[in-house]
């Protein structure tokens, strides 16, 4: 492992101050999934590259929880030998801790664990030590600086509604004389700001205090506002970040009450809280839902975003596969970066939502799984190729984010293959076209995507769906398409449709578009399909498509073609016409 140093100087730390365990989750303060360089701490000590991670470091050795989706990955990434890796799905990092730390001291650091968990673990755990500061930034050599890129403003065409209409909504909601708000994607989207300060996401990571009145104060370095005349923000007062310890101590001057969401504030805000004096009102966030929920501008720029999206997408698959027949060398890497070519041809896209996953063969099983120069396979032979993208895009007339996962056939795929396959298909067919009563919820629909894997005794580990935001979040809260998804879902709500297969070792399949909730009648909603992107007919088994079904393809390929008969090369639009 190449930082195996710094792995040693944690556990000289350990003995040091007679501490057993350091817990660190792979997070920040303000528990953004992308996470700046500078946080990258999971994988500064671990080389585990993926997003979800808790790890409890020990005197003598480590203990690795992550969910279902990178069980692989991280066998792959981690040092078997230091790491024992449990899946959250069968053995939470709580009940874990549960039965074996016991009495011994284990530490924390209380700016990156939220108030909930932190909470929680006061309720079993006997000796908890606060650190003031997190000892891998001690250690950490050579660690990157944080980002101060320059904010910008989306305009009231783009986003529907300008700030100060946000806030009037929001306001009703709010329990206490103020709200503090912590989530970066909620920040971006109540006052129309955007910033670089992750990869890939177009987050500013920072805090805000809402004011009863409507008011609202900004943390942030005023120099990376380089022009505030083009900033529409209406009775919000810029406060210098390093004044934010400051302003909360002198809340108590000012306020009675301060309400925070308990999930998704971190602990050593709340202490501050605390000791301000402040009755501290818990309160899910406000402001996450109404965010969900997309206006008619949004849903324009979605609409537009996935055209343009699904236009780089098509001709990269019809790239790919004439390629491929012309027996050009391809690998995941190649095939990667073609892809990003095609999506820069709109003037529209800005970067991907995600690093790419680029995957073939037994790549494929690695449910995010991100090709290197290590892992890279040459795309060939009989197999299956999985790729899952997105994009952000903003202009002056649109914004929007997409994610969309195709498998494409390579050589002859196998009859299992092509069976399993079309089993994913029929459960993404069931949810793309499902009707549903007002008041359902992601756990109601979930059974849809998986019934006909169920049948032949095969599951995915991981949610069927997750929202998505408009330019911000690729993953977006609170709703999805899970088993424990208790979210209500409402008109305005865009998720992904993403069941797939995975076989260990051999393959990967996932078919993903994005859908928008919609009004069906006064007693029931249905989804529309977002992505425009064709569905490889060399892995459908059409005998164990319904009518219906076949049906649904055909309008779905008939659509793409409409959108883009007048943007495609006429080689392109023959090779759609194939298709079905």
């Amino acid at each position: 492992m190449k930082n195996q140093q710094s792995l040693v100087a944690l556990k000289k730390f350990l003995k040091s101050k007679n501490l057993d365990f350091f817990l660190l989750p792979n997070s920040d303060q303000f528990f953004s999934e992308y996470l700046p360089q500078n946080q990258k701490r999971v994988q500064y000590l671990t080389n585990f590259s993926g997003s979800n991670a808790w790890v409890v470091f020990g005197q003598e050795k480590s203990y690795f929880f992550t969910d279902g989706r990178y069980i692989l990955q991280a066998q792959n990434e981690l040092d078997l030998e230091e790491f024992e890796i449990f899946n959250i799905g069968d053995k939470t990092l709580i009940r874990w801790m549960q039965e074996n730390i016991g009495t011994r001291k284990i530490a924390i650091d209380p700016q990156i664990l939220s108030v909930n968990f932190v909470k929680t673990c006061l309720n079993f755990l006997q000796n908890i030590v606060f650190l003031e500061e997190n000892p891998i930034d001690e250690i950490w050599h050579k660690k990157p600086n944080s980002s101060n890129s320059e904010v910008f403003f989306c305009d009231e065409k783009v986003v529907g509604l300008n700030s100060w209409q946000k806030r009037q909504e929001i306001l009703p909601q709010v329990a206490a004389d103020a709200l503090i708000i912590t989530k970066p994607e909620n920040l971006c989207w109540l006052l129309n700001l955007r910033a670089s300060d992750v990869e890939f996401t177009p987050f500013l990571l920072a805090y805000a205090i809402l004011f009863k009145s409507g008011e609202a104060e900004l943390f942030i370095n005023k120099s990376r506002l380089k022009d505030l005349k083009n900033f529409n923000l209406e009775k919000v007062k810029i406060i210098e970040t390093h004044a934010f310890e400051k302003r909360v101590r002198e809340l108590t001057k000012e306020l009675k009450t301060v309400q925070i969401d308990e999930a998704t504030t971190n602990y050593w805000l709340y202490n501050l809280l605390q000791k301000s004096g402040c009755e501290i009102i818990n309160k899910s966030d406000v402001i996450e839902l109404q965010k969900s929920i997309k206006n008619s501008a949004e849903i324009y720029g979605a609409i537009q975003s996935h055209k343009a999206d699904g236009l780089a997408v098509t001709k990269f698959l019809f790239w790919l596969q004439k390629s491929l027949k012309e027996g050009q060398e391809i690998d995941e890497l190649k095939a990667e970066n073609k892809l990003l070519e095609f999506r820069q041809e709109s003037p529209e896209f800005l970067y991907p939502s995600f690093r790419s996953i680029s995957s073939f063969g037994a790549n494929g099983a690695i449910i995010h799984y991100h090709s290197s120069e290590k892992t890279n396979k040459k795309i060939a032979g009989n197999s299956l190729y999985l790729i899952d993208s997105g994009g952000q895009y903003f202009s002056d007339n649109f914004l929007g984010t997409t994610d969309v996962t195709r498998t494409i056939a390579v050589g002859k795929p196998s009859s299992e293959m092509v069976k399993n396959f079309t089993r994913v298909l029929k459960g993404h067919i069931a949810l793309a076209c499902a009707k549903f009563p007002n008041g359902s919820c992601g756990a109601d629909l979930d059974v849809l995507a998986r019934f006909h894997l169920w049948q032949a005794g095969l599951n995915y580990d991981h949610g069927t769906g997750h929202g998505v935001g408009a330019f911000l979040s690729v993953h977006e809260g609170p709703c999805a398409i899970s088993k424990r998804s208790r979210q209500e879902l409402l008109p305005g709500m865009i998720l992904s449709n993403e069941p797939g297969f995975y076989k260990a070792g051999e393959y990967g399949i996932r078919i993903e578009n994005l859908m928008l909730v919609e009004k069906f009648d006064d007693k029931f909603l249905c989804f529309k399909t977002l992505t425009l992107v064709p569905i490889d007919p060399n892995l459908i088994d059409f005998k164990m498509l319904t009518y219906y079904e076949k049906k649904w393809l055909k309008n779905y390929h008939e659509q793409i073609r409409h959108y883009f008969f007048d943007k495609l090369d006429q080689e392109i639009l023959v090779w759609l016409n194939l298709i079905y």
